[in-house]
C-alpha cells in the first residue's frame, strides 16, 4: 500500500518548509531509512528518510517550492501502483493547483471550483481544508489571515461561530499578511529565512534601542582570579568575557519578568525559566541556539553550554529544538569592532541585548591618579509596544551593576 512522506515540523515555530534537493527520483528503489530529498526551514537544512521501503511513485512537490507541515511531500509504494487517491483532500497542498496539466496528481476540487468562477487561487492549511470540509464551510466566503491571506484554522473556527462577514479582528497575528511574501527570493535557504524573520520582526513590533557601557576593570580581574583558582582542576572551562555577561543576564531577568517574555497575537507571555539564545556568526549567515532553563545553570556550566551550542552550530550539528524556544537574545559583535549598533528583536521576543567590542580610555581615579579604564558598551533593543523606556533603562543598569561588581554573579 502506498504511503505518504509529508513536511516534518523541524521547530516548534515551524509552519511550512521548502524542498531544497530531491535525492531519489521518480521510479527508484528505496529501502527504509534512505534520504529521499532535504528540506529547509528557521535556518536549519535537514534530510529526510524513507519510512519504508519500495518505489518513489511521485514527488508531489517540486524542488524550490514550499509546502505547509503535514503537507505530503512523496509517494512510496509498489510499483504500478496508482497514486491518485492518495493524494487526498486532507493532506494535499493548496499549491498543487500550480503543477503542470499533465501532472499525473489531481489539484484538490476545491479549489479547482474556486477556479472556474473567479480565477482566483485560494491558499489554505490542510487542517483548515479539513474542517471546512466537515462543516460544509465555502471557503470561496472565508478571508484568510496566514500568509498569502491564506485561511487558517482561527478562520474557521471564526466563520463557524460568527459567520462570513464577520470582521477580522485585530487581536489575530496579522504579521503574516502585513511582510510581503516575496521577501528573501532568490536568496539561498539560509539567508532567506534570516531575512523573512528580520522583515517579520521590524514589521509587527515597536523596537527601541538603549545604548551604555560598563566599566570592565574589575571583571576582567574577576576572570583571571577564577581562572587561576581553576587551574589543573578545570581545564576545560574558558570563562569568556561572554559567559559572565550571559550570567548578568539571566540574573536580571528574573527581576524583570516582563522582559523575559514573548508577545505575540496581543498576548504577552512572561516565561518562568529563562532560555537564553546565543546569536552564532556563520560563513553564510547567522544562527542563534538556546541554552534552556539558564537559569539553574552556573558560570561554569553555562561556560560549557555555550562553548557546545556555538561549536555544533558552526559544524552543522545543531537539532531543531536547540533553535527554539528562546525568551531572550544575546549577541556578541566586540570581535568585529563594532562598538554600539541596534540589534533586531528574534520573532516574538521581547529584549536582545547587543554587545560591542572593548573600548580603552584614561579616567582619573578618586586618588587623582590618570588610570587605564576598560569598558564594555551594551545596546539594548526592546519592544515599546509591551515594555516602556524606564524599565528597559533599569534592567540594563542592573545588568551594568552585575558586570561591575561581578562577585554580585555568585550570589
Amino acid at each position: 500500500m502506498a504511503e505518504n512522506i509529508v513536511m516534518p515540523k523541524l521547530g516548534m515555530t515551524m509552519t511550512e518548509g521548502t524542498v531544497e534537493e530531491w535525492l531519489k527520483e521518480e521510479g527508484d528503489q528505496v529501502e527504509k531509512g534512505d534520504g529521499i530529498f532535504t528540506i529547509s526551514s528557521e535556518k536549519l537544512t535537514q534530510e529526510v528518510e524513507a519510512t519504508s521501503s519500495g518505489t518513489l511513485l511521485k514527488q508531489v512537490i517540486a524542488a524550490g517550492d514550499t509546502a505547509t507541515v503535514g503537507a505530503t511531500i512523496a509517494i512510496i509504494g509498489e510499483e504500478g501502483e496508482d497514486v491518485k487517491e492518495k493524494v487526498s483532500m486532507e493532506d494535499a497542498p493548496e499549491e498543487m493547483s500550480e503543477q503542470k496539466e499533465n501532472d499525473s496528481v489531481p489539484s484538490p476540487k476545491i479549489v479547482e471550483d474556486h477556479q472556474e468562477v473567479s480565477g482566483e487561487r485560494i491558499f489554505i492549511t490542510p487542517l483548515a481544508r479539513k474542517m471546512a470540509k466537515e462543516k460544509e464551510l465555502d471557503i470561496n466566503r472565508i478571508k484568510g489571515t496566514g500568509g498569502n491571506n491564506r485561511i487558517t484554522k482561527q478562520d474557521i473556527i471564526r466563520v463557524e461561530q460568527y459567520g462570513y462577514d464577520i470582521e477580522i479582528s485585530m487581536k489575530e497575528d496579522v504579521t503574516e499578511r502585513v511582510v510581503p511574501s516575496n521577501i528573501g527570493a532568490g536568496l539561498p535557504s539560509m539567508r532567506k529565512a534570516i531575512a523573512q524573520n528580520m522583515m517579520k520582526s521590524l514589521h509587527s513590533t515597536a523596537q527601541l534601542t538603549l545604548h551604555r557601557k560598563a566599566r570592565a576593570n574589575e571583571l576582567i580581574a574577576f576572570q583571571q582570579e577564577l581562572r587561576e583558582l581553576l587551574q589543573g582542576e578545570a581545564e576545560d572551562l574558558k570563562l569568556t568575557i561572554t559567559t559572565f555577561i550571559t550570567k548578568a543576564v539571566v540574573l536580571a531577568l528574573k527581576d524583570f519578568p516582563k522582559i523575559n517574555a514573548t508577545y505575540q497575537n496581543g498576548e504577552l507571555l512572561e516565561h518562568e525559566d529563562v532560555h537564553v539564545g546565543i546569536a552564532t556568526s556563520l560563513s553564510d549567515g547567522l544562527l542563534v541556539p538556546v541554552i534552556e532553563n539558564a537559569q539553574y545553570k552556573s558560570i561554569g556550566e553555562l561556560d560549557k553550554a555555550i562553548r557546545d551550542v556555538s561549536w555544533k552550530a558552526r559544524q552543522g550539528e545543531l537539532t531543531s529544538n536547540l533553535l527554539s524556544g528562546s525568551t531572550f537574545t544575546i549577541t556578541n559583535m566586540g570581535a568585529t569592532g563594532i562598538e554600539y549598533f541596534t540589534p533586531i528583536l528574534n520573532v516574538n521576543e521581547v529584549g536582545i541585548l547587543g554587545v560591542g567590542a572593548f573600548q580603552e580610555s584614561l579616567i582619573l581615579s578618586q586618588e587623582g591618579q590618570v588610570e587605564k579604564q576598560q569598558s564594555i558598551p551594551f545596546s539594548l533593543t526592546f519592544d515599546h509596544q509591551v515594555l516602556d523606556g524606564a524599565d528597559a533603562a533599569e534592567f540594563l543598569t542592573l545588568i551594568v551593576r552585575y558586570i561591575e561588581k561581578p562577585s554580585l554573579l555568585l550570589i
